[in-house]
């Protein structure tokens, strides 16, 4: 009876939450909860406003963790910025998940994990909202969506990921978000470690994993985070105490300027490790092996023809883009290809990274406006058969298919009559004859 009270309050919690929530936008993340003024006033807000959005449940929910890379719990409620020393449990997750026991200063790990998923509207994918790890990994037991770590099972990106201390008796007392498998070791990002949002990475065999809750996302739009990992441009977080930012893409350039820990960044280009940036009004260059890939860009192709805008889609800058084979038609001309920037593409050609209007290129098909000439008969090619040739009966008066038809049945009968005739006289002779 108690576990069905308490489902249905987890049941009512997160349609609560559901309801609360914005809509994510196709470009940033929004809040879905009214954030504290210390909040709202530190750079994981900022963070969170320009992070883009995919759509992928899965992905966006690690991508709101990498978001609050770095980010410090407070020693009280006027301490929820991210940037306190203390250890206080005050966090603002745990504001937005609410208050337990009347206070908000408690484990925050799994208010932060709640926290990410309800971020990227996947708030019902686990079997509710905890800040237990106990209470969720008995609720993903019941609902089928737990796997243990000596089942054997690999993990996937933006599945939870439950920990267990030595000499723990409950089934869990930890829980992260994985962020991709490599080698072995599962990468993670958790709150609650060592008092912050932080990444660590482990073996997979190793014992303080005791299994993985399988959140039910949907769909994926298939982003690699792994692959992407300093291969793709788009968002990235700085993952060191600081990151300096160079005048070009060596150590050895000018000094620029330092980016903190868990700044936020967009990559715009990418060469043999590092990233250019913009910085101070103009390019900067940081290197990304203290940095990591958050989300990637997005951006739209637009086809135009005849003055209007015939098809449009969007796309991922982890991904190769390559141009319709749409071939768009004009009334007296005939399709050339697509332009683009003085740049000409043909159907299935690669497209550079970037926003593009790909714009139809015609040719006037050419009509002549004089009557064709007669041919002359003695300019006509001599005929195959011959000059002695039957001339063939003018179409008027050939006999149709059907008719054609008939007369052959006609003849077969006239044939028989006659091969009759034939018979019975030969037969009648030979009787005269006997």
């Amino acid at each position: 009876m108690k576990k069905s009270i308490r489902r249905v309050a987890l049941f009512l919690l997160a349609v609560m939450l559901f309801l609360s929530a914005a809509t994510p936008l196709a470009s940033a993340a929004e809040p879905y909860w009214s954030p504290s003024a210390s909040y709202q006033a530190s750079t994981y807000y900022e963070n969170l406003k320009i992070l883009p959005v995919t759509g992928d449940m899965a992905f966006d929910t690690v991508s709101a963790a990498l978001s609050q890379v770095g980010y410090h719990e407070g020693s009280s409620t006027r301490q929820l910025g991210g940037n306190g020393t203390g250890s206080g449990n005050y966090t603002e997750y745990n504001f937005a998940f609410g208050k337990i026991g009347g206070s908000y200063a408690y484990a925050w790990c799994a208010a932060f994990v709640s926290w990410c998923l309800t971020q990227s509207g996947a708030q019902a994918s686990a079997g509710g909202l905890f800040a237990s790890c106990t209470l969720w990994v008995d609720e993903l037991r019941e609902i089928g969506q737990y796997r243990t770590r000596s089942s054997g099972y690999e993990p996937r990106a933006g599945d939870l990921i439950f920990f267990r201390s030595a000499g723990t008796t409950r089934a869990s007392d930890h829980v992260g978000l994985v962020r991709y498998v490599k080698n072995g070791r599962v990468y993670t990002v958790e709150g609650n470690s060592s008092d912050r949002v932080a990444l660590r990475d482990y073996a997979l065999t190793d014992t303080y994993i005791v299994g993985y809750g399988l959140p039910a996302y949907g769909t994926s739009a298939g982003i690699d985070r792994q692959k992407a990992e300093d291969r793709a441009v788009g968002v990235y977080v700085v993952t060191y105490d600081f990151l300096n930012v160079r005048a070009s893409a060596t150590a050895s350039a000018a000094k620029k300027g330092t980016l903190s820990h868990g700044a936020l960044v967009r990559v715009k280009t990418l060469a043999n490790g590092w990233g250019e940036i913009e910085y101070a009004g103009g390019v900067g260059y940081i290197s990304l092996e203290y940095a990591d890939f958050v989300a990637p860009h997005r951006y739209s192709i637009r086809y135009v023809a005849n003055g209007r805008e015939i098809h449009a889609n969007t796309y991922y800058s982890t991904d190769v883009q390559r141009v319709s084979a749409l071939v768009p038609t004009r009334e007296g001309y005939d399709f050339l290809h697509w332009e683009s920037e003085g740049n000409v593409y043909e159907a299935r050609d690669a497209l550079p990274l970037g926003d593009h209007t790909l714009r139809a290129v015609w040719e006037e098909r050419m009509v002549s406006d004089e009557p064709p000439l007669a041919v002359p008969d003695d300019d006509l090619p001599p005929s195959d058969v011959g000059e002695e040739s039957i001339t063939p009966l003018p179409p008027d008066i050939l006999p149709s298919a059907p008719s054609r038809a008939l007369a052959a049945r006609h003849a077969g009968v006239v044939s028989g009559l006659l091969a009759a005739c034939v018979f019975i006289c030969c037969m009648r002779r030979r009787r005269e004859d006997a």
